[in-house]
């Protein structure tokens, strides 16, 4: 467990929100049901997943998009952020009409999977990142044509290295400046790396961080903020620049909303986030 942190927050909080994947379950079973309790916590503010899946028909791509825009609606919710199918080759429009029905300015690339043509193990190698960089790049500038930032999102296996350069750096290195980051402090923390370091050294294009905690092993439960081996504080304030608190749990043995409502209040309460 973590010490109790002596980092002083930032003298501009961030704005909460939550990654839906975290009430996956439940959102499955009762979507509209599921949305109301998440505004009943708090927040005011959601990063859904799965926006323009390129397994759905073009027309199914929006009227899900549509669909869950709805909800959030009628929670008085928004969407700024969304992880995303990548807006590239025939499915490009309908993923991006999929994105501005949503409402989100701000659509990630979560995992190399949403990109056509990759897999989890392409930064394996040192041609496959560059080739990922490359239709990362492409991908970003069709979401700027309709005025959408791309940001992309990591997990722990971007942290193979070929000689003293990490995949991630080469990704970084050869990707358009203009697709930012939201960095997931948890599985760079699980990936070993100085995570405020490595925050501070990407500086501006650091837009977002994912908050969570536990053991930091790929395939153990995650707990509350405060709870496990991740310093948030100090991840929080190497990233002044990053709106975006966005809180995640990927798997948890508790009660999902209950910690997730935890760990909001105990940032609310330190002064490193906000709700608006």
């Amino acid at each position: 467990m973590t010490q109790p942190s002596t980092v002083q927050p930032s003298t501009t909080p961030g704005t909460l929100s939550v990654q839906l994947y975290t009430f996956r379950d439940a959102y499955a079973a009762d979507p509209a049901g599921t949305i109301a309790r998440i505004a009943e916590l708090g927040f005011r503010y959601i990063e859904p997943f799965g926006i323009g899946n390129h397994g759905l028909r073009n027309a199914d791509k929006v009227s899900r998009a549509q669909e869950l825009r709805a909800l959030l609606d009628a929670h008085g919710l928004k969407a700024p952020t969304a992880h995303t199918a990548a807006p590239m080759g025939e499915n490009a429009e309908a993923v991006l009409d999929a994105i501005g029905a949503l409402g989100a300015t701000l659509p990630v690339i979560s995992w190399p999977g949403e990109v056509p043509g990759f897999e989890r193990d392409v930064m394996d190698t040192k041609d496959g990142t560059e080739r990922f960089a490359d239709a990362l790049s492409e991908a970003s500038r069709h979401a700027q044509s309709r005025g959408l930032s791309l940001g992309y999102h990591n997990h722990w296996w971007e942290w193979s290295w070929f000689g003293d350069q990490s995949a991630y750096d080469l990704l970084l290195s050869r990707l358009d400046p203009a697709v930012f980051l939201e960095i997931d402090t948890y599985w760079a923390h699980t990936a070993g790396q100085d995570m405020p370091a490595l925050i501070r050294r990407l500086g501006e294009r650091v837009r977002a961080l994912h908050l969570k905690d536990g053991p930091a092993t790929p395939d153990a439960d995650q707990t509350p903020l405060g709870t496990g081996t991740v310093d948030y504080a100090a991840a929080i304030a190497a990233a002044p620049q990053a709106r975006w608190h966005i809180l995640e749990m990927d798997r948890t043995a508790g009660d999902v909303f209950a910690e997730v409502g935890q760990s909001a209040q105990k940032l609310i309460q330190e002064g490193r986030s906000t709700w608006e």
